[in-house]
């Protein structure tokens, strides 16, 4: 799964490269082509992306606007799709079932805050342009750099949260308390 993502990252960016490329070459207005082709996809991906979803998944998309989640709150797994916004997770009070939650961010620009209790396996993946990540107080990232973090204890917490995010441009802070 971590090797798909880079694989269909560099696969866009090779693609949209070679396009580019044809279009300064044989004089094509690629705008004309790529925008009304992508506004297309976007709406495909609206309708069908929940129906193919797994069962118990909560999918939210949002364009603009921030998610706040703090105080008490079910955990469950979820995606959250978003164009620009901000996600703050608050997880010292929330509900967790026993094992694992998973939460799959995709976004193109946004900060990521997240507080995890130290009870809590936190298992995190993160692709994108431009990432960078703060965690365990040591800082992170770069430009095309994926980031694979794991706590010391995931493999043994009886509740279990991992995070998958794609996006363009995210500030990830995880804080453990």
């Amino acid at each position: 799964m971590k090797k798909q993502t880079q694989i269909l990252l560099g696969s866009v960016l090779i693609g949209f490269g070679f396009l580019i490329l044809l279009s300064n070459l044989l004089d094509i207005h690629l705008g004309a082509i790529c925008w009304p082709s992508f506004l297309i996809l976007v709406g495909i991906l609206i309708i069908v992306r929940p129906r193919i979803a797994p069962e118990g998944t909560d999918i939210q998309m949002h364009f603009f606007g921030d998610l706040r989640r703090s105080g008490e709150w079910d955990v469950m797994d979820q995606e959250i799709w978003s164009f620009v916004g901000d996600v703050d997770l608050d997880f010292t009070q929330a509900k967790f079932p026993e094992g694992e939650v998973t939460f799959k961010l995709y976004r193109f620009v946004g900060d990521i805050d997240i507080i995890v209790p130290k009870d809590i396996g936190i298992s995190i993946t993160s692709t994108g342009f431009v990432t960078e990540a703060r965690l365990d107080g040591k800082k992170r990232g770069g430009l095309v750099t994926p980031i694979r973090y794991t706590s010391e204890n995931f493999d043994s917490a009886a509740k279990r949260i991992h995070l998958e995010m794609i996006s363009f441009v995210a500030d990830l802070k995880v804080i453990r308390v």
